[in-house]
C-alpha cells in the first residue's frame, strides 16, 4: 500500500471515557471515536473506575477505527496511548486486575499522605523518587502506602502497579511496560530503579513498576490472539506513550520551542510552561529534558483538581445543560468583581492540600445565574493564572497554547485570554493528548518526525488579550490568592 494511506492509531484513556483517532503523518486528524465510562465513589473521598472498562473501550475503539479505516482504504501502521494519571491499576504476575483503579482524584491517603510529609522529608523524597514529589493524598507514593497498610490481603496479590494505558496495552502484547513519568512514585525517575528503603516500607522485595522505556520506544507488537479480538494486524507495533499531560503538551509544540506556556484544559487542567536549564519552582512538577530531549527544554507546570469538572458542577446544581449555562453570558464583556475558588476537589498545585473547600467571594443580593456562571469560568482562569506564574517565574513565556476538552467555546476563551493577559493560541484541533501520542507514534517509526515535525501538527488560531483589564485581571488575582 502507498505510504499516503498509513496511519498513527491514537488512544487516549481519560477521566470519563476513552477516545481514539487516526492520524496522518503530516498531523491531519482523519477518523475519530469515543466510548464513556462510569466513575464509582464508594466512600468519601474514594473515586475508582473499573480496570475491564479501560480494555473493553479501547477494544471498542480500536475495532471501529480498523474498520472504518479498512473501509477508507488506510493502514494502521503503529498504535500509541496516553493516560489519565497517576491512576494506579493493581494487577497480578500475569497481568490481571485485583481490584479497582484508584484514580487521580481520590483522596483516600490524607494521613499517608501527612505521615510521609512528616517523617519523609524532601532530601530523601528526592533520594527516592528523583524528585521532591509532593506529600499529598492525590499524590502516587501516598496511595501505595495507603495500599499496603489498609489492604493487605490485596496488596500481597499485587505485582504489578501501572498505568491505564500499560495495562491496556499488555493486552495488546502480553509485555508489561511504562515510561519514566507514570513511574513516579514507585522508582526513582532518572534510574527507574526502586530505593530499598522505599521498598522495604511498601513491604514488597522487589519493584511493582514494570520496566521504563522512552515514551517513543516500541514496547511489543500485538500478538496474534489480540489481533483477532482487536481488529488490528499482528505484529502491529505498539510504543510506551506517555501521560495525557505530557502527550498533551507535545501536542502543544512547548517541547519544540523555549517559554511556550500551556494550558490542557480537561476535566482538571495542565498549566506550565518550558524552559531551558532553571530551578524547579515551588508546588509545581519539573519535568527534566532527558524524558524526551527534543531540544533541550525542561517543562514546568501545576496539574489541577477541576477546570472543566467546575462548569459540570455548576451545571448538575441547578440542573442546566453546559450550552445553556454559556448562552447566559456570551454577551458579556470582561470581567466579574465576583470571585470563585474552584477547590471542589481540594487542590493540587501549587497549594497540595486536599483539605481546601470551593467558595465565593463578592456575592449580592442582586447577583443572578448569569454571575455565578461568570465568576465559575472566570475562577478557572484565575487558577490558571496563578499556577502560570508559579512555573514562570522571572521566565514570563512568549505565549500561552490552549487546547482540551474544556477549550472549545470561544466565549470562554477570549476571558481566558483577559484574565492571563497573554497572547493565546487555540489548538484547531482540541484533543492535545490524542494529537500528542500520534506525534510519538511517528516518532516511534522515524525520530525525524518527532524532532522537526511538520508545522500543521501545531496548527492554531490567535486570541488576544484586552489591555484594558490588565490592572482589573492583576487585581483579581492578588484577591484570589490564598494568604
Amino acid at each position: 500500500m502507498d505510504a499516503m494511506g498509513d496511519v498513527a492509531l491514537a488512544l487516549d484513556l481519560g477521566t470519563g471515557g476513552a477516545r481514539g483517532a487516526l492520524y496522518s503523518e503530516a498531523g491531519e486528524r482523519l477518523i475519530g471515536y469515543g466510548v464513556e465510562y462510569s466513575i464509582q465513589r464508594p466512600a468519601p473521598g474514594f473515586v475508582e473506575q473499573r480496570p475491564e472498562d479501560y480494555v473493553e473501550a479501547a477494544r471498542q475503539i480500536v475495532r471501529v477505527l480498523a474498520r472504518r479505516a479498512q473501509r477508507e482504504g488506510l493502514r494502521i501502521v503503529v498504535v500509541g496511548f496516553s493516560t489519565q494519571t497517576p491512576t494506579l491499576v493493581f494487577a497480578d504476575e500475569n497481568g490481571e486486575a485485583v481490584g479497582p483503579a484508584i484514580l487521580w482524584q481520590d483522596t483516600r491517603a490524607a494521613e499517608e499522605a501527612e505521615w510521609l510529609g512528616e517523617y519523609v522529608d524532601a532530601r530523601r523524597r528526592l533520594r527516592w523518587f528523583g524528585m521532591n514529589l509532593p506529600p499529598a493524598a492525590a499524590s502516587p507514593h501516598a496511595k501505595l502506602l495507603w495500599m499496603a497498610r489498609r489492604r493487605p490481603e490485596i496488596w500481597r496479590r499485587v505485582r504489578w502497579v501501572m498505568q491505564p494505558k500499560d495495562y491496556v496495552a499488555a493486552q495488546l502484547t502480553g509485555r508489561f511496560a511504562t515510561d519514566p513519568w507514570c513511574s513516579k512514585g514507585l522508582v526513582h525517575l532518572g534510574t527507574g530503579i526502586a530505593d530499598p528503603e522505599w521498598l522495604a516500607l511498601l513491604g514488597k522485595p522487589i519493584s511493582p513498576s514494570p520496566p521504563a522505556l522512552e515514551p517513543h520506544a516500541i514496547s511489543g507488537r500485538v500478538t496474534d490472539q489480540a489481533a483477532a479480538q482487536w481488529g488490528l494486524d499482528a505484529g502491529t507495533p505498539v510504543i510506551t506513550g506517555w501521560s495525557d499531560a505530557l502527550a498533551g503538551i507535545l501536542a502543544t509544540g512547548a517541547l519544540h520551542r523555549e517559554r511556550r506556556g500551556f494550558v490542557l484544559a480537561g476535566t482538571s487542567e495542565i498549566i506550565g510552561l518550558s524552559l531551558r536549564g532553571k530551578p524547579p519552582g515551588e508546588g509545581i512538577y519539573h519535568v527534566p529534558a532527558e524524558l524526551l530531549d527534543l531540544e533541550g527544554l525542561d517543562l514546568h507546570f501545576g496539574p489541577t483538581q477541576a477546570g472543566g469538572d467546575s462548569l459540570a458542577w455548576l451545571a448538575k446544581l441547578v440542573d442546566r445543560p453546559h450550552e445553556e449555562l454559556f448562552a447566559m453570558v456570551e454577551q458579556r464583556r470582561g470581567l466579574t468583581p465576583i470571585l470563585f475558588r474552584p477547590y471542589l476537589h481540594g487542590e493540587r498545585a501549587p497549594y497540595w492540600n486536599h483539605a481546601l473547600s470551593a467558595s465565593f467571594e463578592g456575592l449580592r443580593g442582586q447577583h443572578g445565574m448569569a454571575d455565578l456562571v461568570h465568576a465559575v469560568l472566570q475562577g478557572v482562569a484565575l487558577h490558571e493564572r496563578l499556577v502560570l506564574e508559579r512555573a514562570e517565574r522571572e521566565w514570563p513565556a512568549e505565549e500561552v497554547v490552549l487546547a482540551g476538552g474544556a477549550a472549545r467555546n470561544a466565549w470562554w476563551n477570549q476571558l481566558r485570554a483577559d484574565v492571563l493577559q497573554r497572547r493565546v493560541l487555540v489548538l484547531r484541533d482540541p484533543e492535545a493528548s490524542l494529537r500528542g501520542v500520534a506525534l510519538l507514534a511517528w516518532g516511534a517509526l522515524d525520530f525525524n518526525r518527532l524532532r522537526h515535525p511538520d508545522p500543521a501538527w501545531f496548527a492554531a488560531e490567535e486570541i488576544l488579550p484586552d489591555a484594558a483589564l490588565a490592572p482589573m485581571a492583576q487585581e483579581l488575582l492578588e484577591r484570589f490568592r490564598l494568604r
